[in-house]
């Protein structure tokens, strides 16, 4: 018979903290099921890949002593490029601090909640998990290493080939899990073809918990009433096609188009160079910086479209920024490629698809949107109806929750 309260074990390097900038899925998970009763324990890194800056453990300690769940930072050693030999060098020195600390841990956990990747940390959790038969849920919030390919500058063949002992790791972790969790189906997919022995499988998109996202949504924001925004929100760097975004509000800029704004909330890799494209084409482009997600809130719901704007080659699903935009009721202009977000946007009406790099295409999108604005208003509802029904966290977690009390090995 399974404890009524259970020890919850989270394991998510990359998740952002109490405090810190951005919205998780890791720390809402910990903080309900603390509130059901759960004794829960977050393992996550002394490092924030969001930022590359290191975390100072007596503020977390002081942020901890007030949380219901436990965090625990393993130490790594940072990087500054996303791509390249030092971040391999500190993921690798993470995993082996994270071996360490579940060697000498007296406390076995209940059952295991990993996030995927770092690759290397939740195969040394998968292993460990398997020794003391403790049931293993990996959470699988991008795929590895088909996740890089569009950042390697060389033939796709040619890359696919480099990457392939990855890939056979990848598929010799995702093989370790018990409970398969995915921020969407075509990441559940993936993992299934390599896993077909898992108690099951189940899609539960990152999502916005709506009751946060509502409370903070009436915040001031200054507006000249005749602008018109198109907004992303995210990381500036390879997977993420700004570029045909620059480039299209610049063709309507020289069209006449001067209240069409493009407004960019991120930071990255690759900020420097849409800035200086913007710039070379006198684009009207604001780059924000980061934002608290409770500051940049207010901003999305001012907003008139929302870009989804992913890469030609990019393996990004359903992510973070998507519950974001429908939450706020925004119309979507998607370069994704992906078919399951694809066929959303086209069977719920929330948007229009086009192809990266067609900066001639999403400019005449969103010169109808701009004519057309009871069209933007159909849109928008059908994004806000969407988010209700499928994206607010505090009806879709219940599935997780549920997972994690009931699993067994």
């Amino acid at each position: 018979m399974l404890k009524k309260n259970r020890d919850i074990l989270l394991v998510a390097p990359f998740t952002i903290l109490p405090g810190e900038k951005g919205f998780n899925r890791f720390t809402y998970i910990g903080e309900k099921l603390s509130d059901k009763g759960h004794n829960v324990t977050l393992l996550t890194s002394n490092f924030k890949h969001s930022d590359k800056q290191f975390r100072n453990k007596s503020e977390i300690q002081a942020i901890s002593s007030s949380l219901k769940y436990k965090i625990v930072m393993i130490d790594e050693l940072g990087y500054q490029r996303n791509i390249g030999i030092d971040r391999i060098k500190s993921h690798n020195y993470f995993s082996k601090q994270l071996a360490l600390y579940l060697k000498h841990n007296r406390q076995k956990p209940d059952v295991i909640y990993c996030a995927y990747p770092m690759m290397e940390a939740a195969f040394i959790v998968g292993k460990f998990a398997k020794k003391y038969k403790i049931p293993f849920v990996m959470d699988i919030q991008d795929v590895w290493p088909e996740a890089i390919k569009n950042a390697i500058p060389l033939p796709e063949r040619l890359v696919d080939l480099l990457l392939y002992p990855f890939t056979i790791y990848a598929n010799k972790i995702y093989s370790l899990a018990d409970y398969v969790v995915g921020v969407s189906k075509s990441y559940v997919q993936r993992v299934s073809k390599a896993n077909l022995n898992a108690r099951s499988y189940l899609p539960i998109f990152i999502g916005t918990d709506l009751g946060v996202f509502d409370l903070n949504k009436e915040k001031e924001v200054k507006k000249d009433p005749t602008e018109f925004w198109i907004t992303y929100i995210g990381t500036l760097s390879y997977s993420y096609d700004l570029e045909t975004v620059i480039r299209a509000v610049s063709i309507l800029k020289n069209k006449g188009y001067c209240e069409i704004k493009f407004k960019v909330f991120g930071s990255g890799p690759l900020q420097f160079k849409f800035e200086t494209l913007s710039k070379q084409l006198g684009a009207p482009v604001d780059f924000m910086g980061h934002f608290k997600y409770e500051d940049m809130i207010s901003y999305l719901v001012n907003s008139n479209v929302a870009a989804n704007a992913i890469s030609k080659g990019a393996q990004q699903s359903i992510t973070n920024k998507i519950g974001d935009y429908l939450s706020a009721g925004l119309p979507i202009l998607n370069s994704s490629q992906n078919p399951e977000f694809m066929d959303m946007v086209t069977t719920k009406g929330i948007g229009y698809n086009y192809n990266p790099g067609d900066a001639i295409k999403l400019a005449d999108l969103i010169e109808h949107l701009y004519i057309n604005r009871d069209l933007c208003t159909t849109f928008g509802k059908n994004a806000r109806r969407l988010a209700e029904e499928k994206f607010d966290r505090r009806n879709s977690y219940g599935e997780i929750y549920l997972l994690i009390e009931q699993a067994t090995v």
